[in-house]
């Protein structure tokens, strides 16, 4: 059967597959429409089964092409694992790095610990994207990603899960907000307040809403917003107090733009991770760079 299946194929296969749509695919992997349709009734010629159905408008996959993704995926991460194995043979000379982040590591940590690596590494080009932490999971098991680096509740039995930092939740308040005054108040001493948080399905607000329930704390006044540089913002101009990674507020305490108020009996922490897919070769670049962030982790400890 393997002979009768071409990488391209597979590779145009998996891009109807996500998008559910020819003409979406084929601007992925930089094909016409006909030709990815031409290269699907290969595919499915070749294994004598119809791996997409018609449903209406739109399509859908079949009980074969269900089964045939998975396989797939593997196809194209061996591939991926064997590139790295080649680009080993120039040592750290030259090569590509593909890192995904969840929204605190992603804005706040990785940035220094990539200009770190990249001083002492310029021929490796790193691409970095900034997701949600089921994003990067997703990403990580596709193969799209050498490594992630995020702060959220992993599903997948498929990756591997290294303990890195560990992230403390702070109230922060403007200078001139009453409970600036005080070094540590009641949960009374909330009650009424407008608070600020990131929105549902972030890994910070999902810390925070644990922590809350844990002490008995409602929050009933509350506004989303969609990053924590939008919080930040919103907190500095007066409309409330958050609860925010300590890692994204640094800049703004040395300066003494915001304050971090202290709340008795309430303690969020959460543990950042780097994440990767189970059995992966890693490229040479990509062990470095985990160094380089462990390193960076003893540095803040």
């Amino acid at each position: 059967m393997t002979d009768l299946m071409d990488i391209q194929d597979l590779r145009v296969f998996l891009a109807v597959a996500k998008h559910l749509n020819f003409t979406r695919a084929g601007e992925e992997v930089h094909l016409s429409q006909p030709s990815v349709s031409v290269r699907i009734k290969r595919l499915e010629d070749g294994l004598g089964v119809k791996l997409f159905e018609q449903l209406g408008r739109k399509i859908a996959l079949t009980e074969a092409g269900l089964l045939l993704r998975p396989y797939a995926l593997r196809v194209m991460a061996a591939l991926d694992d064997a590139r790295h194995a080649i680009d080993e043979l120039q040592g750290l000379e030259r090569g590509s790095l593909r890192i995904g982040a969840s929204t605190t590591p992603g804005m706040y940590l990785l940035p220094g610990i990539v200009s770190e690596f990249k001083s002492h590494h310029p021929g490796i080009e790193i691409q970095m994207a900034i997701k949600n932490t089921r994003e990067v999971e997703e990403s990580i098991l596709k193969n799209e990603f050498d490594l992630g680096f995020v702060g959220g509740h992993l599903i997948s039995g498929e990756v591997e899960v290294i303990p890195w930092f560990t992230d403390e939740i702070v109230l922060i308040t403007p200078p001139d907000h009453p409970l600036a005054k005080r070094r540590k108040v009641r949960f009374n001493n909330l009650a009424g307040e407008f608070f600020i948080l990131r929105e549902s399905g972030s890994a910070t607000r999902s810390a925070i809403e644990r922590s809350l329930r844990d002490a008995n704390l409602r929050v009933e006044s509350v506004v989303e917003l969609g990053n924590p540089e939008a919080v930040k913002q919103a907190v500095r101009n007066g409309l409330g107090i958050a609860l925010i990674s300590r890692f994204a507020v640094e800049t703004e305490l040395k300066a003494q733009m915001l304050r971090v108020i202290k709340v008795r009996g309430l303690q969020v922490e959460r543990e950042l991770k780097i994440v990767y897919r189970k059995h992966k070769h890693h490229s040479r670049a990509a062990l470095m760079f985990m160094k380089t962030a462990k390193a960076e982790y003893k540095l803040r400890d």
